[in-house]
């Protein structure tokens, strides 16, 4: 980014418009801003600041300040500012919330953002869009503008003195390395969910073997590997034998049972014969009943088709008759207009003499309003110039005389007063300091407070912990209950099939004890809630574990971040003291803040007042003069014109109305006659014309009537039928198809039924009806034993497949658990690693944000050395911090005269500022060496070269001259006249009591 003009409106100490032409400096790669202290030269940073961000320069400054004081309350406070980028032109115009001078509605903080294409044309208009294309354009936001472009006043070593958490953010905010503390952050709670599932796979992989529903399942489950899986072996044989002797007694029964559904099947398709013999005999029966009702339909059809032949003649006779009625209606209609008309067009030629008359009266209002329009200018001239001398006679007399005049005497008195009292200096600012350091004690108070909460919240967690383990204690004895009570139960079932002398199932013992009977108080469905709930309390129990790990974590996290800002704050009592003794400091600097603004402002108001009275005065009095000017020029004019009658005037423009109004009204009347008289007799002349088509028309209509008549006639002679006969049967000659297709149908259905019921009858021949119940009664009974095979085979066949199943999943729980333990071990390395738990204490962000801060004090230690004749190089702190204090970005500075290293904060105050200096000329051009989009054309420095000796000062001068090289330009200010010598373009800033000027001097 490079300046071209900056226009100044209204904005700081400036209370007119100042400009300021950057073009001028003609190739000139350094300028100086000059000027007494508060004249203002920051506030050209700032506006040039507030145009591109909406904020100040520095942090001592706040957007509401930009309002002009001494500004009128009609001129609005803005800034105007164009540059370049990458030889592309843009300019914004900005302006803040500022009060509005008329009324209490602020006037709003608007922007726009222009390009230059031939012409400037808008980019932005809103605030925020603009925001977001300035640094789309710049590619720094505001933090990275005011590190990188801008040192500000009383900040320039900032960067230099921050410590290692300081630095980290503004490396954050520069390089954008929130991606590489993501990463970090996401791997810790990667690790944390991780080892949860893996505490959770264990115990699933261990409750999967108790889904065996097996009395011994429990002891098995605590033996080692080898016998596990010699039991699971010996489990399955037995069950693979039970579930092939059930296969093959069921194939046994099934085979019996298809024989008697076979036997069942023929029976029922004879049965089906006998039933549909029987129907078809009474439909046969039923077909030749209604053989009357079916002569009498055929003799209907051949009248209906004779009538079908003559109804074309009859439709077109109907259609015939009903163009002459609808002719004769037309007619008749036709008849009556024309009467009408007639009777319209008579009382028109009467009125033929009156229109007449009418059309002269117009002729001679016309050549009278001529005459009038004629005169009517030289009256008007002269009335309108006897009006203007009288008002200007009246105006003169109201301006001789100032009211305010005593009132801009008492201002001028409190000016000279206020401006005595103002010229005074102040002692210096000790707020700010004081507010920074209240601001940590309140944050130190927050970490306190925030320590307190953690530790009781690991209080909780501990209580809850305990109470989780309780409630799974208990919850496991009431699911060891239920598993006794179920074992009991199928040991008491399989008592009762046991035989003496023949081998347990279970055990395989030909000998049998009496089991004890047992009363079972609970089923199946409660032991599977039971389990259900004991498995929630475990997955409740693991959690509260992991939640107390991590809060131990974070409060041991805390605890050392407190310590570290109790030694930073060097605290003897306690925060509390510390925090009330530095709010009653800063209590009392702001009332001597308060008191000095209270004056200034009334200063301020005296100021506004007192200019805006002068002005007042100073216009009534240019305004008076003019009025006389105006008034003997008039007096001038009405000497040479000719005086006309006043009276005359009046009569004129009231005849004038009235013959327009007269003239209107004859016009309007003669136009209306004219029309009626022309739309009646073309309408007349066309209902004419139409009666004798209609006429014509209806001639030729009544002979096609008469010949389509006696066609008619006839043709229903011809088919033997009569006029009343025909239309008794018109309406059903549509019907003829349908009519027809129902006889065929059931002449065809009586033969089908006749041919079916021979077939049925030659089919069953001799057969007798069989009993389907007897037979029904065998099937059920065969299968009802197939289907209790069938499930018992089921049941011994799930079993199967559930045994294999479980053991399935176990041995893939096994290894699938084994997997997830030892990747735990690399993710809990990975987030120890990235979260700074390592010798070096960097987590993975700061690792990276080294990467960069080692190559930007690369390129700081080349300046550096040419300002200091090689003394001073800097270097990064490889030590790791002492507790928990973040490492890896402390500076130190290597002094070449004593051979050892210091910290940077035992920089004298020159020395400060040239490693200031450097390090923000390193930091530009690495920004700009990484990110290609970036333009660094332009560099402002306030302040700080007050610090220097001569030699020193030399130096920082060659150094900024050097630069040249690079196109970059470097805006200074600075009160050191060594500096204002050295550097031919300067920018002076003069103050007064009504505001600041801005003057380029160019040598």
């Amino acid at each position: 980014m490079r300046p071209e003009r900056l226009t100044i409106t209204a904005f700081g100490p400036y209370a007119e418009t100042e400009q300021i032409d950057f073009t001028q400096l003609e190739g000139r790669s350094m300028f100086v801003i000059s000027g007494r202290t508060g004249a203002g030269k920051t506030t050209i940073f700032d506006a040039m600041t507030f145009a591109l961000y909406g904020r100040a320069s520095g942090a001592l400054r706040n957007a509401s300040d930009f309002r002009s004081q001494y500004a009128e309350p009609e001129r609005k406070t803005e800034i105007d500012f164009s540059f370049t980028i990458r030889e592309e032109r843009y300019r914004i115009v900005r302006q803040p919330q500022q009060p509005h001078p008329k009324n209490k509605t602020p006037i709003p903080h608007e922007a726009v953002l222009y390009e230059w294409a031939d012409s400037w044309k808008p980019l932005a208009t809103k605030v925020g869009d603009v925001e977001q294309q300035i640094e789309s354009l710049l590619q720094l936001d505001y933090e990275q503008f005011s590190q990188i472009l801008l040192l500000p006043q009383n900040q320039f070593r900032q960067l230099l003195d921050s410590d290692s958490m300081k630095k980290q953010q503004i490396l954050q905010s520069i390089f954008k390395t929130e991606a590489y503390r993501a990463f970090q952050e996401n791997w810790v709670e990667r690790y944390g969910k991780y080892r949860k599932q893996v505490e959770w796979a264990t115990e699933t992989t261990r409750l999967k073997l108790l889904e065996l529903e097996d009395d011994d399942i429990e002891t098995v489950a605590e033996r080692n590997l080898p016998e596990i899986q010699d039991w699971l072996e010996a489990r399955e044989e037995r069950l693979l034998t039970a579930t092939e002797s059930l296969r093959g007694e069921r194939d046994v029964q099934s085979k019996r049972v298809d024989a008697i559904r076979s036997e069942l099947e023929q029976a029922n398709a004879l049965v089906r014969l006998f039933v549909e013999r029987d129907e078809q005999a009474r439909a046969l029966e039923r077909y030749k009943s209604g053989e009357a009702d079916r002569m009498e339909r055929r003799r209907l059809i051949e009248r209906l088709e004779a009538s079908s032949r003559v109804r074309p003649l009859y439709d077109r006779y109907l259609a015939n008759r009903q163009d002459i009625e609808r002719l004769n209606h037309d007619i008749d209609g036709v008849q009556t207009r024309l009467t009408q008309y007639a009777s319209k067009l008579d009382e028109l030629h009467a009125k033929t003499e009156r229109i007449a008359t009418s059309k002269q009266e117009v002729e001679t209002i016309t050549a009278r309003l001529k005459a009038i329009d004629d005169m009517l200018p030289f009256v008007d001239e002269w009335q309108t110039a006897v009006t203007e001398r009288d008002e200007l006679k009246r105006l003169t007399d109201q301006l001789a005389v100032f009211k305010d005049d005593s009132r801009l005497t008492e201002l001028r008195r409190q000016e000279e007063v206020l401006s005595a009292e103002l010229a005074q200096e102040t002692t210096p600012n000790r707020l700010v300091e004081a507010e920074r350091k209240y601001d940590r004690l309140t944050a130190h108070t927050q970490l306190e407070a925030r320590f307190q909460a953690v530790t009781e919240r690991l209080a909780s967690c501990e209580r809850n912990g305990k109470e989780a383990q309780r409630r799974h204690k208990a919850q496991s004895d009431i699911v060891e209950q239920f598993m006794h009570e179920e074992q009991a139960l199928w040991a008491q079932k399989l008592s009762v099939t046991l035989v003496d002398g023949e081998p347990c199932p279970v055990c395989g013992s030909r000998t049998h004890g009496t089991v004890a009977s047992h009363e079972v108080t609970s089923d199946q469905g409660e032991l599977v809630a039971a389990t259900e709930m004991l498995k929630q309390y475990e997955a409740a129990l693991h959690e509260a574990r992991a939640d107390y790990r991590a809060l131990k974590q974070q409060a041991e996290e805390v605890r050392g971040e407190l310590e570290s800002s109790r030694q930073a704050l060097d605290l003897s009592g306690s925060v509390q003291e510390a925090t009330a003794l530095q709010e009653r400091l800063i209590r009392s600097l702001r009332d001597e803040e308060r008191a000095r603004a209270q004056a200034e402002r009334t200063y301020r108001t005296v100021m506004t007042e007192l200019k805006r009275l002068e002005k007042e005065k100073r216009e009534l009095t240019e305004r008076r003069q003019q009025l006389l000017e105006r008034l003997q020029a008039v007096q001038e004019r009405l000497q040479v014109m000719r005086q006309p009658d006043a009276a005359s005037l009046q009569q004129l423009q009231a005849e004038r109305d009235a013959q327009s109004t007269r003239l209107d009204r004859l016009q309007q009347v003669i136009a209306q006659y004219e029309r009626e008289l022309e739309d009646v007799t073309r309408l007349k002349w066309t209902e004419a014309e139409r009666l004798r088509l209609l006429n014509e028309r209806l001639d030729l209509e009544q002979k096609r009537f008469d010949q389509t008549e006696t066609e008619l006639e006839k043709s229903l002679a011809k088919n033997e039928l009569s006029r009343d006969v025909f239309l008794t049967h018109v309406e059903q000659i549509d019907t003829v198809s349908s009519l027809q297709e129902q006889l065929a149908e059931e002449q065809a259905d009586g033969i089908r039924l006749e041919h079916g019921f021979n077939a049925l009858t030659d089919k069953i021949g001799d057969a007798v009806k069989p009993d389907l119940v007897l037979l029904n009664d065998r099937l059920t009974t065969a299968q009802a034993s197939l289907d209790a095979l069938a499930e018992q085979l089921v049941t011994a066949d799930s079993q199967l497949k559930r045994h294999r199943h479980v053991i399935s999943e176990w041995d893939r729980l096994r290894d699938q658990t084994a997997d997830e333990q030892r990747n735990l071990e690399t993710v809990k390395l990975i987030a120890d690693t990235g979260r700074g738990l390592n010798p070096q204490k960097l987590t993975f962000e700061t690792y990276v944000q080294t990467a960069f801060f080692d190559q930007i004090l690369h390129a700081a230690n080349i300046h550096l050395d040419l300002m200091t004749s090689g003394q001073f190089q800097l270097e990064r702190k490889v030590e790791t911090a002492k507790g928990n204090a973040k490492s890896g970005l402390e500076l130190l500075v290597f002094d070449a005269y004593t051979g050892q290293s210091r910290r940077v904060q035992n920089l004298s105050g020159g020395e400060g500022f040239k490693a200031s200096l450097a390090l923000a000329l390193g930091l530009a051009e690495v920004v700009q060496q990484l990110s290609g989009g970036v333009s660094l054309e332009t560099m402002l420095i306030d302040e700080g070269f007050g610090t220097l000796d001569a030699e020193s000062l030399d130096q920082a001068i060659e150094l900024l001259m050097s630069l040249q090289s690079s196109g970059r330009l470097v805006g200074v200010i600075s009160h050191v006249q060594e500096l204002k010598d050295r550097v031919d373009a300067r920018i002076e800033v003069k103050k007064s009591r009504s505001g600041s000027t801005i003057q380029l001097v160019v040598e």
